[in-house]
């Protein structure tokens, strides 16, 4: 969603839908990344933005809590740590763009994060903190079925304007639930 949002102000007036990390990271291909610092603010303060009235009262909540948020996202770290800024999150784990020095190359710096990569990710940079996760003391926001990996290894998973898929197993699981279910969607 959130490259999406990025690419419509890059791409004006074209179709996003088949667009992924991958394609993304060749059209950026070249480009220097201070000239896409103006759009990707701009994008982000957007996101920062609409973000729904539930979710801003949730993060303030576990702020007052004293709890790390972390924004954890298949959308590329271009726009995602741009987003993770705007929202005052204490920690990105995202799908990475290669760069030599201050331009892009044109691919990605491994696999997309998402589905299992998103908790192997959040494990790896655990790791790199010296911490060991507290699974049963962590929660994680999902709206879609391929977050189900990370869902399923927090003590409190919460699926949020979730998907069809998502909301089955949500219901069937008994996950707390937040807003209603927004239908299918291809994914991603």
């Amino acid at each position: 969603m959130l490259a999406r949002l990025l690419l419509s102000r890059l791409t004006p007036r074209t179709p996003l839908s088949s667009w992924w990390p991958g394609a993304f990271a060749r059209y950026l291909s070249g480009l220097e990344y201070q000239r896409l610092e103006p759009l990707v603010q701009s994008a982000a303060r957007d996101v920062a933005r609409d973000l729904r009235t539930e979710m801003r009262e949730e993060m303030a909540a576990m702020r007052r809590d004293g709890i790390e948020l972390w924004l954890v996202s298949a959308t590329v770290d271009l726009l995602a740590e741009a987003v993770a800024r705007e929202l005052g999150f204490d920690a990105c784990v995202c799908t990475r763009l290669e760069r030599e020095g201050d331009r892009y190359e044109g691919t990605l710096r491994g696999p997309v994060c998402r589905g299992e990569e998103k908790l192997r990710r959040v494990e790896a940079e655990l790791t790199a903190r010296q911490r060991k996760p507290d699974w049963p003391a962590c929660s994680y926001y999902a709206d879609g079925y391929e977050d189900l990996p990370l869902l399923e290894a927090v003590g409190s998973p919460v699926a949020v304007h979730p998907d069809e898929r998502l909301l089955a197993v949500a219901k069937q699981r008994d996950y707390r639930r937040i807003g209603p279910s927004r239908g299918h969607r291809a994914g991603g």
